[in-house]
């Protein structure tokens, strides 16, 4: 592969100046496109230089073009950037980021990778490669709040393939020194942590090392297709501002593939507003596709069958594909695998290769919410009769409680299947993957002034 696949980069930063914010750790939140409503408040609360007011500002009575909460995002970052609430940096630095958390039967986790800016890429290109469609109004808001501040408060989680660890020996050799950050997030206890490198010739390392690397979107494809948008609008109004302008970069969060903490996990779903026929329905044809096993459960021993159900469905082999179900006003847990792949794709009439065809996504959506249940493409992404969940017990609960009447449990997807995805230049369907522990927001920003100097030149 030539050297010139990636272009990235040591950058200058904006970051919270602990000399003047005592508490970094209270001024982080998650992404803007996990939020809630309620989680925003928190956030606004939990501290008066959160990150929220420029990533996620609240709309007010009487906005309009001239006062809004994009302008009020502006006017936070000029007056935490004028009062030394945020520091800039004169030292081009990747910034290496660490994440500890843990998972349930699993034990303790832990995620590591750094913070660099990465030339844009358009997709025709193949360097760097997406695996999700980007929706319209996600992408229009982050436009008008990139536009409005000039600055990128996030960066998306992407991964790169290191086989020989040559980036990882370096970031763990930072270790040694004591980290800027160190924030245990609640109430989910995972542990941040993040290290500045600054010498040159290590950057320079980890620089040619990627530059020989595709690049893999993880987890932020709307704020990719919102900087090709900016950089292309930037283009047009500054056409002799050169190659290595602000705004022909982006902020990365990038991960080795090969790291042993990264964790993708399932999306559950939840299916209300079924057809009485149709839930019988689904009881008289799901032979036809799958073999089916029924955990049936007595008074006290709900816990122990549940227990045995959610192991035997963590338990795939090679070419399997298995569901968890649990219908309302049902004794039992259903264990469904698939009968017959081959006789599976034959059914899917698209050209699509295997590999997306056989995605447990696509043989549930294909098999049981399509061609028993009926449930359109559209509804699907309408979500009128569907919602998700990350928690096996939420899903299972609303059952219990009648809130849903089908919850239907997946295995996590796969990572070389995303990566496979990716570079067949396929698109995964809806809700197929959930990397955890999503990256906080408000480590480092990416100002996007002319005048900042933030690359490093090679």
């Amino acid at each position: 592969m030539a050297d010139s696949v990636n272009d990235v980069r040591p950058f200058r930063a904006l970051h919270y100046d602990p000399s003047v914010v005592k508490n970094i750790g209270q001024c982080l939140s998650q992404p803007y496109d996990v939020i809630s409503p309620p989680q925003q408040e928190a956030y606004y609360r939990l501290h008066p230089h959160n990150v929220i007011r420029l990533i996620l500002n609240r709309g007010e009575p009487g906005d309009g073009e001239r006062g809004n909460r994009y302008t009020r995002a502006r006017a936070e970052l000029e007056r935490w950037r004028r009062e030394g609430i945020l520091h800039e940096t004169a030292r081009p630095s990747f910034w290496i980021y660490e994440q500890s958390f843990d998972l349930p039967g699993i034990g303790r986790r832990t995620v590591k990778g750094f913070i660099g800016a990465v030339r844009l890429r358009d997709y025709a290109e193949r360097r760097v490669l997406p695996h999700e469609k980007v929706l319209t109004g996600p992408l229009e808001d982050r436009i008008r709040l990139t536009e409005e501040t000039g600055t990128q408060f996030e960066y998306i989680w992407s991964l790169y393939q290191d086989k020989a660890y040559v980036i990882d020996n370096i970031l763990n050799e930072q270790e040694k020194d004591a980290p800027i950050i160190d924030y245990v997030e609640k109430p989910i206890d995972v542990r941040h942590r993040m290290w500045r490198l600054t010498d040159p010739a290590t950057c320079e390392i980890v620089r040619r090392t990627i530059a020989r690397q595709k690049i893999y979107i993880a987890d932020g494809h709307h704020r990719y297709q919102t900087m090709l948008t900016i950089r292309d609008r930037m283009r047009k109004r500054f056409p002799d501002a050169g190659p290595d302008a602000s705004w022909e970069f982006i902020m990365m969060f990038l991960v080795n593939s090969e790291h042993e903490g990264l964790t993708i996990l399932p999306t559950h779903r939840m299916l209300h507003d079924i057809r009485v026929e149709s839930l019988f329905k689904l009881g008289a044809d799901i032979l036809e596709h799958f073999h089916v096993k029924k955990y049936v459960f007595r008074d006290g021993d709900e816990t122990e069958v549940r227990r045995r159900w959610l192991r035997d469905l963590g338990d795939v082999g090679p070419g399997e594909h298995k569901f968890g179900a649990y219908i309302v006003n049902t004794n039992g847990y259903y264990l469904l695998t698939l009968r017959d792949e081959e006789a599976y794709e034959e059914l899917v009439k698209l050209d699509n290769s295997s590999e997306w065809k056989l995605l447990d996504v696509n043989i549930l959506n294909t098999l049981i919410l399509d061609r028993i249940l009926g449930i359109t493409e559209e509804e699907l992404s309408l979500s009128t009769s569907i919602a998700y969940t990350k928690d096996v017990e939420e899903a299972l609960e609303k059952v219990r409680a009648g809130e849903m009447q089908v919850a239907l449990i997946l295995n996590p997807t796969a990572l070389h299947d995303v990566i496979t995805i990716a570079e067949n230049d396929e698109k995964m369907p809806r809700k197929s993957t959930h990397f955890y522990p999503k990256p906080v927001s408000g480590l480092v920003f990416y100002p996007m002034d002319r005048d900042f100097g933030i690359l490093h030149p090679r």
